[in-house]
């Protein structure tokens, strides 16, 4: 029987040593020890960013970094474009328009990713930033960021901003080499810790823009946080044993080498895609992010059925969609501590409870 449980797309299956981090690492957070650590740990997390820019590990959930990077590169009153192509891509939308912002929208259907053709009809002259998401978590699509980024910069002045909560760490991504202005991640996905930390990467461009942003803040003001980290400390009182944890993590993917852990997901990911597919399975995205695959069922058998059995039977657990996606796709992820053995495994009792579905009905 499988011996690691978790597949759903965040929280990630930790690997041990993390967890260890996590619980065993108290140091006093205003201390000698944890400056020195906090100073190395922020340089660790660049590597994988693939930045030499800023960074700030913030203790909430991607939503706050999200909030974070609306708050501190807008001012009231800016125009902003941002896709939505499923629930975490009209979150950018809603924090934006919750800050009084004028958020036009480009909407795109389940499973299909931005293209630059969709750009061809926005007024980009008058935008001030652009809010796009990587890797679509609710429904496991990958948008060619590299691509739509070199069309922003080649017809625009705004802001790249990238939701990459379930791509860095896991999947190829490069935020400096990309022209990406902003990147947001969280602990639990590709970083493989558990929740609680977020991360915020910005440019020298959205350094400019944050210092002269009118934008009311207080928690999430970076500001503070630059501050602060000339000193090696956090402003607020931080997640110290999440950043411990966080830190082993950085080690065990640095040590791994970030190309061969982007390959290494990719194989897992082609693996169980195809198992999939051999087992009569869809696949609901037509750009499927290898962080993470959204399968669909035949015959409309509902996915919870599957979900539930593998919760009940084998203590696995994989997750449902979002909203009306709900029933109607299973979502497993290939990020965290995982190898292509437990994708044998899993594929191999997925078939099984599927098999068992359909002779009883």
């Amino acid at each position: 029987m499988l011996a690691k449980k978790v597949f759903t797309p965040g929280p990630t299956q930790v690997p041990p040593e993390v967890l260890k981090a996590v619980v065993s690492s108290i140091t006093y957070h205003r201390s000698r020890d944890f400056k020195e650590f906090h100073k190395n740990f922020v340089q660790k997390l660049k590597q994988i960013f693939l930045t030499e820019h800023n960074l700030s590990v913030l203790t909430s959930s991607g939503t706050g970094a999200m909030e974070a990077a609306v708050v501190n590169f807008c001012s009231p009153g800016d125009n902003v474009l941002f896709f939505n192509q499923g629930k975490f891509g009209a979150r950018w939308g809603a924090i934006c328009r919750a800050y009084g912002l004028n958020a036009a929208e480009i909407h795109k259907d389940y499973g299909n990713a931005v293209q630059t053709s969709d750009l061809k009809d926005a007024d980009l002259s008058s935008t001030s930033a652009i809010f796009l998401t990587h890797s679509e978590t609710s429904t496991a699509t990958l948008t060619d960021i590299r691509r739509i980024s070199e069309y922003i910069r080649a017809n625009s002045d705004a802001l790249i901003a990238v939701d990459a909560i379930t791509s860095i760490g896991a999947i190829e991504f490069r935020m400096d080499e990309w022209g990406i202005d902003i990147a947001v991640s969280a602990s639990q996905k590709g970083l493989m810790t558990p929740p609680g930390l977020s991360v915020i990467a910005y440019s020298e461009k959205a350094k400019s823009k944050m210092i002269k942003s009118t934008m009311p803040r207080f928690y999430f003001d970076l500001r503070k946080e630059i501050k602060s980290f000339e000193d090696g400390l956090t402003m607020w009182t931080p997640a110290v044993g999440l950043f411990y944890g966080l830190d082993k993590a950085c080690d065990i993917i640095l040590n791994e080498g970030l190309e061969n852990k982007w390959k290494r997901v990719h194989g897992m990911a082609e693996y169980f895609r195809n198992e999939s597919l051999k087992n009569g399975f869809g696949i609901l995205s037509k750009s499927p992010s290898d962080s993470m695959t959204a399968v669909t069922l035949p015959d409309n058998i509902p996915t919870g059925r599957i979900i539930s059995a593998l919760k009940e039977k084998y203590g696995i657990q994989i997750a449902n969609g979002k909203d009306e996606l709900r029933d109607k796709i299973a979502r497993v992820s290939h990020m965290g501590d995982l190898e292509l053995s437990d994708f044998v495994e899993l594929s191999k009792l997925i078939r099984q409870e599927f098999t068992a579905i359909k002779e009883h009905d």
